[in-house]
C-alpha cells in the first residue's frame, strides 16, 4: 500500500474559473497490483465547458482503464484514451451549441515495477528528475514546439517565437474528433531510487525548466515540493496566471510517496497554502486493491 502525503496550494485573486482536474489511483490486483495510475486534464472551451471536459476525461479514463481488453500497459493506455475521446464526442453531441469547442489535454502515467509508462495529448508536461538533471519525457502539442523547431533551423528568431500570438495554441487535444497527435510510451522508462516524477498543467510553465530543476534539486525526504512550486509561480505575479495543477512522485526502494499541488490562481499577491487529505474543491478517486470500480469523493468547485 502506498503512503500518501497531500499538499494543496491556492492563491486568492480575480481568476475564478477552474478548468483542471486530476486523479491518483492504486490499481487493483486484477490489473497491475500495486501500480499507480496518475491522470491530469486541463480543460478548454470556456468556464463551464472546460471544467466539464477535464472532469469527464479523468472520470472516463479511470472507469475505462479497468474495462478495456488489452493486457499490456501501453495498449491499455491507448485503448483507454480512445474510450475517453469517444465519450467526449458523445458529450459534445448532446449539446453542440453550448459545448462547442469543448475539450482538454490528457496526461496519464502508470508507475509500474519495471518503470514509467505514459500517454498524453496536449501540452501538459511530464518531467523526470534523474541523476541531477530534469528531462521532459512527453511531447509538447502546442504551437510553441513548432516555433522552437523553426528557431533551431534558423527560419525565425527566438524573439519572434517568444512574441508569436499563437505560441500557446494547442495543435492536438481531446475534443471527440480524430486525435491529431498522441504521445505514447511503448516501452517502460526505467526508474531509479530517488527519481522524481512531475506532472503538471501548463500553468506551471510560468516557471522555466531551470527554475523547476533548481527547486527539485533542493528537495529533501520530508519536503513537499508542490507547495514550493506553486509559491514560485505566485512569486512571478502574473496578472493572468493560468490554473496550475501539480502531481509529484518520488521513487524509492519501498512504496512511492505521492504529493500533489492543486489549483493555483492569482488574486492580488496573497498566497495561501492548505494541507489536507482531500484537496478542497477537487475530485479524487481511490481504487483500493480488490475493488472493481472507483470510490468517488467530491467537494464543490468554486
Amino acid at each position: 500500500m502506498a503512503a500518501w502525503v497531500h499538499d494543496e496550494g491556492a492563491a486568492l485573486g480575480n481568476r475564478s474559473r477552474q478548468e483542471d482536474d486530476y486523479g491518483v489511483f492504486e490499481l487493483p490486483p486484477e490489473l497491475e497490483a500495486g501500480d499507480l495510475l496518475l491522470v491530469l486534464a486541463d480543460g478548454m472551451g470556456g468556464e463551464q465547458a472546460g471544467a466539464r471536459a477535464s472532469a469527464l476525461a479523468v472520470r472516463s479514463f479511470v472507469q475505462a482503464y479497468g474495462t478495456v481488453s488489452a493486457a499490456a500497459i501501453p495498449q491499455r493506455l491507448e485503448q483507454t484514451l480512445a474510450c475517453v475521446n469517444a465519450q467526449m464526442a458523445r458529450d459534445v453531441a448532446s449539446d453542440p451549441q453550448g459545448l462547442r469547442g469543448m475539450g482538454c489535454t490528457v496526461l496519464a502515467v502508470v508507475v509500474a515495477e519495471e518503470g514509467l509508462y505514459w500517454i498524453s495529448v496536449g501540452d501538459s508536461p511530464l518531467w523526470l528528475w534523474q541523476r541531477g538533471r530534469l528531462h521532459r519525457l512527453n511531447q509538447d502539442h502546442a504551437y510553441r514546439s513548432i516555433l522552437a523547431y523553426q528557431v533551431n533551423i534558423g527560419e525565425i528568431s527566438a524573439a519572434e517565437a517568444a512574441r508569436h500570438p499563437d505560441r500557446n495554441a494547442l495543435i492536438s487535444a481531446v475534443t471527440g474528433a480524430e486525435l491529431e497527435l498522441v504521445d505514447l510510451a511503448r516501452q517502460a522508462y526505467p526508474l531509479e531510487p530517488g527519481d522524481q516524477i512531475l506532472l503538471a498543467s501548463d500553468g506551471l510553465l510560468t516557471l522555466d525548466e531551470k527554475e523547476i530543476a533548481a527547486l527539485l534539486s533542493r528537495i529533501q525526504a520530508e519536503d513537499r515540493p508542490c507547495a514550493r512550486l506553486l509559491a514560485a509561480v505566485a512569486e512571478h505575479h502574473h496578472l493572468h496566471q493560468d490554473n496550475v495543477t501539480v502531481l509529484w512522485a518520488r521513487s524509492a526502494a519501498s512504496s512511492p510517496t505521492l504529493t500533489w499541488g492543486r489549483r493555483l490562481w492569482r488574486r492580488a499577491s496573497l498566497l495561501v497554502l492548505v494541507l489536507g487529505v482531500l484537496a478542497a474543491g477537487g475530485v479524487w478517486w481511490w481504487l483500493a486493491p480488490g475493488s472493481a470500480a472507483p470510490t468517488v469523493s467530491t467537494a464543490a468547485k468554486p
